[in-house]
């Protein structure tokens, strides 16, 4: 028997759901021969309007295994409780989530990923609801500016507790790193711009019984697409103790099916060399109330530091292999 809560929610589309169970941030729930996604979400109708269409628009150019949201009964993507919280249906796809410690997964997450992009080239599309898109520079110029912020307020702070000292004492080299990597981001152009997924991480990738699927376009824009392949390297590196194999299967894999230019390999080493864990730790301290720190907070920078070494190590051969410079 459904729980009552989405039971009600689920009544108000034109499906049929068997039984429920937990996913990640959603409610499975399975019908005769799909799978739905219910979750709550903070997105506007418009937007779930734009993303909608543009699921369509990428079924229209053959890139098919992407989730969709469903209108329901009256005509909208957006569904309320008896609370007025808003939720919203998907047809996704039964599988598992793509492993990010397998090389395997990794080489598979790295060509759809490619296929995704080439997929994308023709694609003529605008909306009004298009997330807005800064350059890669200015997006991280921002990010530096905040870090700054953040130093000068550390540093000014009377009463410094563990974190604020292992901000002070531990993170110097941090800040040369930050500037080189301003510095190759300002004079750095990829080769290409184009469609974005926007948040490809390894749970947006679901291994099914035969393609990968690709889901949560929710943040897709218009923009660089070297972003896509650095937003799934960092989390693989960082899951991964900047093991440098998995860059090299993912990028080896990639370059097979869209190439990658020496500007793009340069960009990529730019976005490596900025300590982004070490900025949004820090934000985070920022966002917190400071009479007491959470000691995971520290805990996060603590095992940021820790492993510098081996990041170092990683960005040293990096330029090895790749001779960007």
């Amino acid at each position: 028997m459904l729980n009552e809560k989405y039971q009600m929610l689920l009544d108000q589309y034109d499906i049929s759901v068997s039984y429920t169970r937990r996913g990640r941030g959603c409610v499975l729930c399975f019908g005769k021969d799909d799978v739905y996604a219910l979750s709550q979400t903070s997105l506007s109708e418009e937007r779930l309007c734009a993303v909608a269409k543009w699921t369509d628009a990428m079924h229209d150019h053959h890139f098919y295994k992407t989730d969709q949201y469903l209108l329901n009964k009256d005509g909208y993507f957006l569904t309320f409780d008896r609370y007025y919280e808003t939720f919203v249906l998907r047809k996704t796809f039964s599988g598992t989530e793509c492993d990010i410690h397998s090389l395997n997964d990794v080489k598979t997450a790295a060509q759809n990923l490619a296929s995704f992009h080439n997929h994308c080239l023709d694609i003529s599309f605008s909306s009004e609801n298009l997330r807005k898109y800064n350059s890669i520079s200015k997006q991280y110029e921002q990010k530096y500016s905040e870090l700054k912020s953040i130093g000068r307020y550390i540093r000014k702070r009377k009463n410094k507790g563990i974190f604020e000292y292992l901000f002070l004492e531990q993170t110097k080299e941090f800040w040369v790193q930050l500037e080189d990597s301003i510095k190759i981001l300002n004079n750095t152009i990829p080769s290409r711009s184009g469609w974005c997924h926007g948040n490809y991480s390894h749970h947006n990738i679901i291994l099914t019984s035969d393609f990968p699927a690709t889901i949560h376009f929710e943040r897709f824009y218009h923009g660089y697409p070297i972003l896509d392949v650095y937003y799934f390297l960092k989390k693989a590196l960082e899951k991964n103790n900047y093991n440098f194999t998995f860059c090299e299967t993912f990028l080896v894999n990639y370059d097979r099916f869209l190439p990658l230019s020496k500007n793009d390999l340069l960009c990529l080493y730019g976005l490596f060399l900025f300590p982004e864990k070490f900025w949004k730790i820090s934000n985070q301290y920022m966002a917190h109330k400071k009479h007491w720190i959470s000691p995971r907070y520290i805990e996060k920078l603590e095992e940021f530091v820790h492993k510098k070494d081996l990041r170092s190590i990683f960005l040293e051969k990096y330029l090895q292999i790749y001779n960007v410079f």
